[in-house]
């Protein structure tokens, strides 16, 4: 059963006296965050490739003859990371900034064939049939973890490992501004009060990290795919991140404890989880690959949990 969820009203960009922050991506669902201080500037996530040069003429736009520092990147996947390349390009100096097993996966042929196909997959539903493909030049310039800081001037982004949705999954924490910017380990907003899990790697840790922000000094929230949350709304947030994260654990242990099959189980997870807002950021192909992923991966660590019996469905 779904548990009670708070119900949150979110801003989308962000401005103050100390730094700015703007969704520049061209589509939604290719969000790419800029943030910008006095003396630098970062872009949070790159997006798609097939809308990659729309996103770079927003960025010169906002950043008005001033060039971008970095592209941090929150993890590995296709539509977060494949707009790095073309920053490269039209931005000298600029560095890409990512988790030490991102690199790992840039690198793997199999991953990159993926990422191609998704994007590919995604440009179609937009109508778009060609574009300058850079995803062999996909790479990490300079690699983090937990307790790193990214200086940006007036502001310092701290990195927190945050494993759960990826392997690679990272978030930043803004102490000069009490904010986090989050990654998909969290989950992602999937209306006022419903948050959409994607824990394709660990739920348990994905549950850490979710914890450890409850308890970290938050007054503002960079949610992926959304906008920045604050004051009230990053602790609704955050409770309707843990009740939906284990809600969903909850209805898969138990349908397989009714004897449901993998397929059926994804079939109940989507009609939960898979709503209108969601359908906005993740195409079914998508959502459809990572089920696959999600659900016998929470199969596994219930049966490790004995909260199910060993054999498989």
């Amino acid at each position: 059963m779904m548990k009670e969820m708070q119900k949150i009203d979110a801003q989308k960009d962000y401005r103050d006296e100390r730094m700015q922050i703007i969704n520049v991506g061209a589509f939604m669902g290719s969000d790419a965050y800029l943030l910008i201080t006095k003396e630098k500037a970062a872009l949070i996530d790159s997006g798609f490739s097939f809308c990659a040069q729309q996103m770079i003429e927003n960025i010169e736009k906002e950043l008005d003859g001033r060039n971008l520092d970095y592209v941090l990147l929150t993890h590995s996947h296709y539509d977060h990371a494949s707009g790095s390349p073309y920053c490269k390009v039209h931005f000298p100096g600029v560095k890409t900034v990512a988790g030490a097993y991102a690199g790992k996966i840039f690198a793997k042929p199999s991953a990159l064939a993926v990422m191609a196909e998704m994007n590919d997959s995604v440009a179609k539903d937009y109508g778009v049939d060609r574009y300058e493909d850079r995803l062999n030049e996909l790479s990490v310039d300079q690699t983090v973890g937990e307790g790193d800081v990214i200086d940006l001037g007036s502001v310092t982004l701290e990195v927190i490992e945050a494993p759960g949705h990826t392997k690679c999954s990272i978030a930043f924490y803004i102490p000069e501004e009490k904010m986090l910017i989050s990654c998909e380990t969290m989950g992602v907003y999937a209306g006022e009060d419903l948050v959409a899990p994607c824990f394709l790697v660990g739920y348990e840790m994905s549950l850490r990290f979710i914890k450890r922000a409850q308890t970290m000094d938050i007054e503002k929230i960079l949610v992926p795919h959304y906008g920045v949350m604050i004051a009230g709304q990053c602790k609704a947030f955050l409770k309707n991140a843990l009740d939906c994260n284990e809600s969903l654990y909850g209805l898969i242990v138990g349908d397989a404890r009714e004897g449901k099959t993998v397929e059926e189980i994804i079939a109940h997870y989507q009609s939960v989880f898979y709503n209108a807002e969601t359908k906005k950021i993740q195409p079914l192909q998508a959502f459809e690959l990572n089920a696959k992923y999600l659900v016998p991966m929470v199969l596994k660590e219930a049966r490790e949990k004995q909260q199910l019996p060993s054999e498989d469905l």
